[in-house]
């Protein structure tokens, strides 16, 4: 992969280097019954996956779930 080096004022050559996950993340305190608890929703970037929430554990399998995807992806491309 070239990259242009505008402040070199050339090109540089660099490794390709696996994507990294990028996920958008939207939350928001909803009243509720007793109180008021934290929803959410989440988004692959990437992919367009996308899960609402509304608790942390399911965020975290979410975004785990997602970058274990992508890990086996790059692994079957004969990525890192």
């Amino acid at each position: 992969m070239v990259i242009g080096d505008r402040a070199a004022g050339g090109r540089q050559r660099r490794a390709a280097r696996p994507r990294s996950p990028l996920f958008t993340v939207r939350l928001w305190r909803e009243e509720v019954a007793d109180g008021s608890e934290w929803r959410g929703t989440a988004r692959d970037v990437v992919s367009g996956a996308f899960r609402s929430f509304r608790d942390w554990p399911e965020l975290v399998a979410f975004l785990a779930a997602r970058m274990e995807e992508e890990e086996d992806a790059q692994r079957a491309e004969g990525g890192t």
